[in-house]
């Protein structure tokens, strides 16, 4: 226990306007067991036309699952959202 430190670069997942992808959010993380390999699933507006329901999009989400990897100093690689 002790005082926080937030690292300058701590974004895992957003947005990618440029793929229509919006809404990142809420995610969770897993680990295939006896692996080193690391998953983070989380939901994002639907594709394509989530960006354009107003209020909707939030009740019209998809779950996404992408690749969740690490650097050598062990802090999380910033995650490219996929379709």
């Amino acid at each position: 226990m002790g005082e926080i430190h937030i690292p300058e670069n701590n974004i895992v997942l957003e947005k990618d306007p440029a793929k229509g992808i919006y809404g990142t959010g809420h995610n969770s993380v897993l680990q295939i067991p006896g692996t080193d390999e690391w998953y983070i699933v989380y939901h994002r507006f639907n594709y394509p036309d989530g960006i354009h329901m107003g209020d909707a999009a939030g009740y019209n989400r998809e779950v996404c699952m992408d690749k969740l990897e690490f650097n050598t100093d062990g802090t999380i690689k910033k995650v490219i959202p996929t379709h």
